[in-house]
């Protein structure tokens, strides 16, 4: 590891946090709940001192673990000076320098998704929080979010040297970073010139809430998160194995359930946890509960801790650090989701056509035809009528009926 710099880039479902480090010192920007033991142990492994914790504002579609870690190593937490938080020790302005080893970085204030939004910038590098996203960018529909505000802050970036990498807090298509250059060519929001029509554009949209946004806002503004405990999956195996009393609650989809699941695991999907919150209550039983990633499962936890059920642990992980220890899982019949199903669905109807206009009619590759306009449209307008028709049979209303609805932090949903 390069002690002058260094940076890592860890992520939690769409989630991403980053640990920079020079010399012996660190900062975490953004920390998750579900990936604390990883830096904890990052920490430990490249034997540096967390100088500093950052959240670049409020999150309103998971937990910080700011709280926690600062409980637990003593350090600051770090937030621009508008950000409504009892976990802030330091309240950062606009052109402030956080020093960090031999590095230095700017605070840019960063209005827009919400009014507390602050991006880190230096090394070449801009942490451009929920704000400046990769092709996209952030909402700014709650939490005091402004689209005029979040045009004048796009024109804070593009005035960045080009070749600057953009790492945004979240990301909804597998991709890492970013630059400048190609983010005012390739970006639609950020090539936008004229601030009336981008500001129209974004007032236009209706976009779902995130899960549970109030809840997760008030744990982050009040820190509650600290009061979650988190289990490794090897402490929760052994203690299911010494107490029957306690029971493994799986709060992710019906459809994901089915693909695998943890032996003797109880699946209450979180979007309908709140109808069985007396049936849980009157069982008398401790829970740990789980999700995919970790990122799901203390949103249930805080909903349970609300409803009065405090005998709760959350999963570190989920199921994804559960199999990565080898714990075993047990594979069900699953289900194909609906985007496998539509590259099915036209596959099969474009070889149909084309078999059928060779062997029977020319005019069978009318079904190609059709098929084709119907990706183009889906593309260009990000709705799939084959996908929709498919979620009318019984089968995928069945497996999808308990997915987690709500909206995400981006503006294109």
């Amino acid at each position: 590891m390069n002690k002058n710099f260094a940076m890592k880039q860890l992520r939690a479902g769409n989630c991403y946090s980053y640990i920079l480090s020079s010399k012996d010192e660190a900062l975490v920007i953004d920390p998750h709940i579900s990936l604390q033991e990883e830096y904890l142990s990052y920490f430990k492994k490249n034997k540096l001192q967390l100088k500093y914790i950052i959240d670049t504002h409020t999150h309103a579609d998971h937990f910080s673990s700011a709280a926690s870690l600062k409980k637990l190593l003593k350090v600051p937490v770090l937030m621009h000076e508008k950000a409504i938080s009892q976990v802030a020790d330091q309240r950062l302005k606009d052109a402030e320098i956080i020093r960090l080893g031999v590095k230095e970085f700017k605070v840019i204030y960063a209005p827009g998704h919400t009014d507390d939004t602050m991006a880190i910038y230096g090394a070449g590098r801009v942490f451009s929080a929920d704000v400046l996203l990769i092709g996209s960018v952030g909402r700014t529909d709650f939490q005091n979010g402004s689209p005029e505000s979040m045009f004048d802050t796009l024109q804070k970036f593009k005035a960045l040297p080009e070749e600057t990498i953009v790492f945004p807090a979240h990301d909804y298509n597998g991709k890492t970073s970013s630059i400048i250059a190609k983010e005012k060519v390739n970006n639609p929001f950020m090539s936008e010139d004229s601030k009336d029509r981008f500001v129209g554009s974004a007032r236009s949209k209706q976009l779902p809430k995130p899960f549970n946004i109030d809840n997760i806002i008030r744990v982050n503004q009040k820190g509650e998160a600290v009061s979650l405990e988190v289990i490794s999956p090897k402490a929760a195996k052994e203690l299911l194995s010494k107490d029957s009393k306690i029971k493994l609650l799986d709060v992710r989809s019906v459809l994901e359930f089915t693909e695998e699941h943890i032996e003797a695991a109880k699946n209450i999907p979180i979007d309908t946890l709140a109808s069985r919150i007396k049936e849980l209550s009157e069982s008398g039983n401790s829970f740990i509960v789980l999700c995919r990633t970790g990122n799901r499962s203390p949103m249930a936890a805080d909903m349970l801790f609300q409803s009065g059920i405090h005998n709760v642990k959350v999963l570190d992980g989920g199921m994804l650090r559960w199999k990565k220890e080898k714990l075993g899982v047990i594979k069900g019949l699953g289900g194909i989701s609906i985007e496998r199903q539509v590259r099915a669905a036209a596959g099969s109807l474009v070889l149909f056509g084309v078999l059928l206009a060779f062997f029977a009619h020319p005019g069978f590759i009318l079904i190609t035809i059709f098929v084709s306009c119907g990706l183009i449209y889906s593309g260009l307008s990000d709705n799939c009528l084959m996908g929709m028709l498919l979620m009318k049979l019984p089968y995928n209303k069945k497996l999808y009926s308990s997915k987690l609805g709500g909206g995400t932090c981006s503006i294109s949903q």
